[in-house]
C-alpha cells in the first residue's frame, strides 16, 4: 500500500509529531490487540512518508519568488583588480657635487616654494677654491690686457714702417725716375773717368782716391741701369708684400685671430672657467628646491658624506596626486583601453569611491607561476586625502556602458527551447502593499532581445516596455536543475510560481 501526501500536509507534519509525544504512556495502557494495530498503522505512516519523499521528485517544491518592474537604468560591464596607489611626479634631490652635510633647513611632509633652500653642504674648501680662481681671474685679466696692449702697438709700428716702405719703393720705381737716376750715374761715371785719365796724365802719383771714385760710379751705374730694367719693380713688389702683411697682423688683431691674441685669449678664457666652476660649485653645495611642493622624505643626517649621486630628499608637486598600478590577467586584458574610467576603493573605507581613468597599457605581461599578468596605469581624476603611496586598491574599470535603457535583474531570464526571455504578469501587483495582498498571478514566458548584460542587471533592446512586471523565480526538481533567484529594484518578496503560469501567493 502506498499513501501519497500533499505538500500542505508535509507541512503540517512537525507539529502532528509534537502531538505524538505521550503517545508510548498511552500506549502502554493499551491492550495487546490495540498495541498491534497502532504498530501497523505506524509502518503504514513511514512507508507513506517515503513515498511521499519519492514522489516530490516528480513536483516542483514551491520556493518564494521575487517580482520586480522593466526600469530604465545603467548597465556596466567591469573588470576587477588589485593595484597599488603612488605619488604622481615625485623628484628625487641629489647635489651636484659631493659632500660633507652642514645644515638641514626642511622637515619631511613641510610645504616648500621655488628656489627655497633645503640642505646645504660644509662649503669651506668650496669658498677657498673660489677665492683663489677669483685671484687667478684678475691676473689673467691683466695680463690679456697687457698683451693687447704690446700687441697693439707694435702692429701699429709695423705697419706704418711698411707704408713708408711701399711709398718709398713706388718712387723708386717710377720710369721716369729710373732712367735719369740712369742718366745722372752714366755722367757721374764718365766724369770720374775723365777726372782719373787727367790726372794719370799730369803725372799725379797720388790717384787712389780716383779711382775709388770710378769704381764706385760704375756700381752706381750699374745698378741704375739694373733698376731701369726691372729691379725697381721687384723693390716694389717684396714692399707692397711687406705692406700686405703688416695690414693683414693688424687687422687679424683686431678680428680676434691673430696667434698673439689666441694664445692671451687663451689663457684668460682658461682663468674664467676655472672661476665660473669654482662659483658654480659653492652655489650647488644649496640644495634649492626645483618647484613648488611637499618635502615627503629626507634621506641625510647633520655631518653625512654624500656623493654627487646619493639622493638627499624627495619632493612631490602634489601630495594628493596619485597614480595605481594594477595588474590586470591575460584573459581581460584585451578589453582595457586608454581613457576607460574606473572607481577605485579601500578595504578600509568601502563606501568611499574614487575615480580615475586608465592612461596606459603595458605590451608586456609578467609571469608568476604560469599566471599571466599585464600591468595597466591609472591616473586618480581628483585630488583624495584618502590614498596614501603604497597603498593597496580594489580596481573596478568599466569596459562597457550602456545608459538610461531599459533594464531587468539578470536572473529573471529564462529559457524556452531555443528562446531567451522572461516570466511576465499582466496582473495589477501593488508591490509596496507587501506580499499578503497578493492571490494567484497568471504569468506568460516573453521572448526578449537582449545587450549587455553586466551579470546583475541586463539591457532589453526589444520585447519589454516600462513597467511591465516580471517573476524573478526559483524551483528545483528532482534532477537538481536550479531557476534563478535574485532581488533588484523594486519587487516584491512572497509566493510561487508553478509550471503552467501561475504564481501562488503567500
Amino acid at each position: 500500500m502506498q499513501i501519497k501526501f500533499k505538500v500542505e500536509e508535509l507541512r503540517k507534519m512537525p507539529a502532528k509529531l509534537k502531538e505524538l509525544k505521550n503517545v508510548p504512556a498511552k500506549f502502554k495502557a493499551l491492550n495487546r490487540k490495540s498495541q498491534v494495530i497502532i504498530s501497523l498503522i505506524g509502518i503504514v505512516l513511514i512507508i507513506g512518508g517515503i513515498s511521499v519523499i519519492k514522489n516530490l521528485g516528480d513536483e516542483p517544491v514551491v520556493n518564494p519568488v521575487m517580482i520586480s518592474v522593466v526600469q530604465k537604468g545603467d548597465v556596466k560591464k567591469v573588470i576587477t583588480a588589485t593595484g597599488t596607489a603612488s605619488l604622481s611626479q615625485v623628484m628625487p634631490l641629489s647635489f651636484e657635487a659631493g659632500g660633507t652635510i652642514q645644515e638641514i633647513y626642511v622637515n619631511e611632509g613641510e610645504v616648500v616654494e621655488e628656489g627655497q633652500p633645503l640642505v646645504r653642504l660644509d662649503t669651506t674648501t668650496l669658498e677657498q677654491e673660489l677665492k683663489e680662481a677669483t685671484e687667478n681671474l684678475a691676473s689673467a685679466q691683466a695680463g690679456y690686457e697687457q698683451t693687447l696692449g704690446d700687441q697693439e702697438r707694435r702692429l701699429k709700428s709695423n705697419l706704418v714702417s711698411a707704408e713708408k716702405s711701399l711709398l718709398t719703393a713706388q718712387q723708386k720705381a717710377d720710369p721716369f725716375y729710373l732712367e735719369n737716376q740712369y742718366y745722372l750715374a752714366e755722367l757721374n761715371f764718365k766724369a770720374a773717368g775723365e777726372k782719373l785719365a787727367t790726372a794719370q796724365s799730369s803725372g799725379e802719383s797720388d790717384t787712389y782716391q780716383l779711382q775709388i771714385a770710378l769704381s764706385q760710379a760704375q756700381l752706381d751705374l750699374i745698378e741704375a741701369k739694373n733698376r731701369r730694367d726691372g729691379g725697381a719693380v721687384k723693390e716694389l713688389e717684396v714692399a707692397q708684400e711687406e705692406y700686405d702683411a703688416a695690414l693683414k697682423a693688424k687687422q687679424d688683431f683686431e678680428n680676434g685671430v691673430s696667434s698673439d691674441y689666441l694664445t692671451a685669449r687663451a689663457q684668460l678664457t682658461q682663468s674664467e672657467t676655472r672661476f665660473l666652476e669654482a662659483q658654480e660649485n659653492l652655489s650647488n653645495a644649496i640644495l634649492e628646491a626645483p618647484m613648488a611642493g611637499t618635502i615627503i622624505s629626507s634621506e641625510v643626517e647633520l655631518y653625512q658624506n654624500v656623493s654627487e649621486e646619493s639622493k638627499v630628499i624627495s619632493l612631490v608637486s602634489d601630495p594628493k596626486d596619485f597614480t595605481v598600478k594594477a595588474s590586470v590577467d591575460q584573459t581581460e586584458i584585451a578589453d582595457i583601453k586608454v581613457g576607460q574610467k574606473v572607481e577605485l576603493t579601500l578595504d578600509t573605507i568601502p563606501d568611499k569611491v574614487i575615480v580615475g581613468t586608465v592612461s596606459s597599457v603595458s605590451l608586456t605581461g609578467t609571469n608568476s607561476q604560469n599566471v599571466i599578468t599585464y600591468s595597466v596605469k591609472i591616473d586618480v581624476d581628483e585630488p583624495s586625502d584618502l590614498l596614501r603611496d603604497q597603498m593597496n586598491v580594489n580596481v573596478l574599470i568599466t569596459t562597457k556602458e550602456v545608459k538610461d535603457v531599459l533594464t531587468i535583474p539578470s536572473q529573471a531570464l529564462t529559457m524556452q527551447g531555443n528562446a531567451t526571455g522572461v516570466m511576465v504578469t499582466d496582473s495589477k501587483v501593488d508591490l509596496s502593499q507587501g506580499p499578503t495582498a497578493l492571490e494567484d498571478i497568471e504569468s506568460r514566458f516573453v521572448p526578449i532581445e537582449l545587450g549587455l548584460d553586466d551579470g546583475k542587471n541586463a539591457e532589453v533592446r526589444d520585447g519589454l516596455n516600462e513597467g511591465q512586471m516580471i517573476i524573478i523565480q526559483q524551483n528545483t526538481f528532482a534532477g537538481g536543475f536550479s531557476q534563478n533567484n535574485m532581488s533588484a529594484g523594486p519587487s516584491g518578496f512572497g509566493g510561487s510560481v508553478r509550471p503552467g503560469g501561475v504564481v501562488r501567493m503567500r
